[in-house]
């Protein structure tokens, strides 16, 4: 949740650098457009959207793909792992990690 409050903070920040619009609301409104990703980070901040911590069944072709630490986990929670993921409004989830991390790329690039 640091790092959702800190991409929050910085689309301030970004605010506060530019000089093409004296609204706060209809600028961060405008990155929301132009970035889901940072649409949900926002969405987070509001409390519209929550995160939870939750197991997540990994499939056995995938042990591959995951760290030591996470085999191991998996080894002895059948098959499932911790993640921290995103309930939308419509009860689906999604990994937060990806979701915030493409909402901070977006703002370095902004």
């Amino acid at each position: 949740m640091l790092a959702v409050m800190l991409a929050d903070a910085y689309a301030d920040r970004l605010f506060g650098a530019q000089d093409t619009s004296d609204d706060i609301l209809e600028f961060r409104a405008g990155l929301a457009v132009r970035s889901e990703a940072l649409a949900r980070v926002f969405a987070l901040v509001r409390g519209e959207l929550t995160l939870v911590t939750e197991a997540v069944e990994v499939p056995i072709s995938d042990y591959g793909t995951l760290r030591v630490e996470d085999f191991m986990v998996s080894l002895y929670n059948n098959h499932s792992v911790q993640r921290v993921r995103i309930v939308l409004p419509d009860g689906a989830r999604l990994l937060a990690h990806p979701v915030v991390a493409e909402a901070i790329g977006f703002l370095r690039a902004a």
